[in-house]
Parts: structure tokens; C-alpha cells; sequence
């Protein structure tokens, strides 16, 4: 599971805000280039600290205080976004200091509180296995068996010739029998391959 896009959220604790910024990034150069974005846009925050995951088994993992006391935020962000099991992303933490000192304490769980609540909020994509079939059928099916694709499946492709050949997308397995009883026997869907597609988590 990944982020779909960079999301934002904004918190006030003790008079100090954190922004927390989080995004996807599928390079070290991306997470870097993200992080420099987010300085160069708050070049007046008392602090931009900031950690990232990259690799689908999280090769690389990286993290930064950004001259707060040591611990206190870039570690505890990067094992937000661990807890997270999202893959391939950064996080930058925007802080403009309120004059209250909140300690080491304080200062951890802000951090990695900002990081887990905008990663709770943010938008997201995971890959479901998919299977792409190819069926053919008479023109005077359309209304039974191409409306049953259209329904249950999405169409990547229509050929019109005596017949209609059709190749369509879909989470269903082992369709065969329904086009087939469908269809009256006519048509028998072929399995082309199995794959992999990003969908868009819907939170509960």
C-alpha cells in the first residue's frame, strides 16, 4: 500500500505548530528533492525535520532532528511511517516554535503524532490481483453477456468483426461458467493473464 498523493495537516500543541507534510516518493532522489521542496516553502520554520522509506521492503530508510534534541523527531517519524506499513514514503514535519518548550517527551510525541495522523488521513492506493479475460460473442448477445462485463468488469478493449471481440479487466475468478451459462453456451471466456492494479483504499 502506498500514498496516492502528498497530504497535509496542520496541529497546534502548546502554542507551537507542526505542519505534517507526507507524500509518495519511489527514490531517494524523489524523497530528497520532496524534502528541499517543503525547506525551500517554509524557509522561516524554527524547523523542518523530516524521514522517509523507500523500496518495497523499505531498503532504505533515513531520518533528520533538524537541530532539535537528538531522538526527538526524525526517528520517532520514521517509525510512524513503519507502523503505517506504507510503502515508498517521505515525511517532512514543519514546526514554528511557540515559546512554550514542550521536552523530550513532548517533543516525540508531537512528532511522530503529526506523521501518524496524517498518514491516517491521507489517500491511498494498494494493488488487488486482477485477470484479464478475452471473450467473443454474436452481435445479439450485447445485451446479456456485454452488459454482464460492463457490470462486473472494466473493458479495456472492443473489436467488431463478424464478431465481437472483447477483453476485459476484473477482480472475478473462474468466470467461465457464468458467461457461458450467460451466453447459452455460446461463449467461454479465455484467461489472458493474472496481474496486479492500484485501487483506492475506501477507509471504513
Amino acid at each position: 500500500m502506498r500514498l496516492k498523493e502528498e497530504y497535509r495537516e496542520q496541529e497546534v500543541i502548546k502554542k507551537s505548530t507542526f505542519i505534517a507534510c507526507v507524500a509518495p516518493a519511489f527514490s531517494e532522489e524523489e524523497a530528497r528533492f520532496y524534502i528541499d521542496c517543503i525547506r525551500n516553502e517554509f524557509k522561516d520554520a524554527t524547523h523542518v525535520c523530516h524521514a522517509y522509506i523507500i523500496g518495497d521492503h523499505g531498503q532504505i530508510q533515513r531520518s533528520s532532528d533538524n537541530h532539535e534534541p537528538s531522538g526527538t523527531a526524525g526517528v520517532p517519524m520514521l517509525e510512524s511511517i513503519r507502523n503505517s506499513n506504507l510503502k515508498n514514503t517521505v515525511a517532512c514535519v514543519v514546526r514554528y516554535f511557540g515559546g512554550v518548550k514542550l521536552g523530550a517527551g513532548g517533543l516525540i510525541r508531537a512528532y511522530s503524532g503529526a506523521v501518524t495522523n496524517a498518514l491516517q488521513h491521507a489517500r491511498k492506493l494498494e494493488e488487488v490481483p486482477m485477470h484479464v479475460y478475452q471473450v467473443k460473442y454474436p452481435y445479439d448477445l450485447v445485451g446479456s453477456v456485454e452488459h454482464w462485463i460492463r457490470t462486473n468488469a472494466e473493458i479495456l478493449d472492443l473489436q467488431y468483426a463478424e464478431s465481437i471481440t472483447c477483453t476485459f479487466i476484473t477482480q472475478l475468478k473462474d468466470i467461465e461458467d457464468t458467461i457461458k451459462d450467460i451466453s447459452r453456451g455460446i461463449s467461454i471466456p479465455v484467461l489472458i493473464e493474472d496481474t496486479y492494479k492500484e485501487v483506492e483504499v475506501q477507509e471504513a
